[in-house]
Formats: structure tokens, C-alpha cells, sequence
């Protein structure tokens, strides 16, 4: 992962950002994230390379991000974590359909979790973005 993205420490406002080409999940999975109990500041990219750019400009806490996109969201993962025994950002998969093999790859590639839209709800994600964010930060006090 390039040097200039960063987490932040988690003793402010947490800050996700949210990757997803489709307009109407982007916005409900948003929106669900800012009224959810630890009520997140949400920053949404509609593409891998959108979202990059707001890594350049933000500080993030946690991405989540959507494999189903035009320019290949599992490319996007490999950016945002090229080692996936040492994430620096957690990131967290959140997609339409996912093959079992799929799962796995991602997995291996550094993604924390790997969540179906239609069987997540929203404190199944706020839970996962947690304990993502919690291993990340575990394994960095281990290095």
C-alpha cells in the first residue's frame, strides 16, 4: 500500500469509506452507516480509482468495498492492501453475489470480512467494520 494511506487512529469520529459503482446501494449502505450507533462519518466513491483519490485527501478508518464493479473490485482490494498478511487499512467486502472460492481469494488478499448485501444488515456491518478495525490495529501492536 502506498506510504500516503494512512489510517487514523480510532479516537475520533471513524471514518469509512464506502466504494460501490451502484448509485442506489452506495446511497442506502451510506445513509445506514450514518444513522447506525457508532453513527460514522461516510465518505463514498462511485470507483476504485474515485475512492484512491479520497484515500490521497482523507484520512480512513476502514473501507468497505464492492467486488461488483466495471473495473474489477478485486483489483481495487490488491491496491488498497498489497500484502494481505499486513493490512494497513481494514477492508471489509460488501457485494451482490460472491462464488465460495471467491470468498477465500479475498480473504488471502488481506479483506477483513466478505458480506452479501441482501443477507447483511446493518449491525452485522457496523459489528464487521469493528472487529476489522480491531485486528488491524491488533497486528500493528504485534509488529
Amino acid at each position: 500500500m502506498p506510504s500516503h494511506i494512512l489510517p487514523r487512529e480510532t479516537s475520533h469520529r471513524i471514518t469509512i469509506l464506502l466504494i460501490d459503482d451502484d448509485k442506489k446501494d452506495r446511497t442506502y449502505w451510506s445513509n445506514a452507516l450514518r444513522n447506525s450507533a457508532y453513527q460514522y462519518s461516510v465518505l463514498e466513491a462511485d470507483s476504485g480509482e474515485s475512492g484512491f483519490n479520497l484515500l490521497r485527501e482523507h484520512a480512513v478508518d476502514c473501507v468497505v468495498l464492492d467486488l461488483d464493479m466495471p473495473e474489477n473490485g478485486f483489483f481495487t482490494l490488491v491496491r488498497l492492501i498489497p500484502d494481505g498478511k499486513r493490512p494497513r487499512v481494514p477492508v471489509v467486502i460488501l457485494t451482490r453475489l460472491m462464488p465460495t472460492a471467491l470468498f477465500e481469494l479475498v480473504k488471502q488478499h488481506g479483506a477483513y470480512a466478505c458480506m452479501l448485501k441482501h443477507l447483511c444488515s446493518t449491525e452485522e456491518l457496523t459489528k464487521t467494520i469493528q472487529q476489522a478495525m480491531a485486528s488491524v490495529k491488533s497486528m500493528e501492536n504485534e509488529a
